[in-house]
């Protein structure tokens, strides 16, 4: 719900932007056996994603690196009230993200080392 309010607000403004700061990292393996994400571990990180008005491209920064997401298709899931994002990054990396504000995360699938698929997890602090 308050994304779908912080959405009005930007279709209302010329130029207008949503920022999601976050501050913690976590990374969890994909378990084949299970098929569920498990072997956690993250750690404290401050970070901010900003996602420009037309939701065509969004940059994500940290302390020490800054990269740009290019929207290649979005959606929204009712049932799971998230929006998702198939994107491309300014060095040509593909990923899945998804906004989950309902639960104040933001999720990213992509292949680890090795091969491995993982969950690449954002802890959302505020939303602005």
């Amino acid at each position: 719900m308050l994304f779908l309010g912080v959405l009005a607000l930007i279709s209302l403004s010329v130029s207008a932007q949503i920022s999601f700061s976050c501050t913690y990292r976590e990374y969890c393996d994909w378990n084949e056996y299970s098929e569920t994400f498990t072997n956690c571990s993250g750690y404290n990180e401050s970070s901010l994603f900003v996602m420009n008005e037309n939701e065509t491209l969004f940059k994500h920064t940290t302390e020490t690196i800054s990269s740009t997401y290019y929207v290649q298709s979005r959606e929204y899931d009712k049932k799971n009230d998230v929006y998702t994002y198939f994107v491309t990054s300014d060095v040509g990396n593909k990923y899945y993200y998804v906004f989950d504000l309902k639960n104040k995360e933001i999720r990213v699938l992509l292949t680890g080392d090795k091969g491995k698929t993982q969950l690449l997890r954002f802890y959302i602090k505020a939303i602005f």
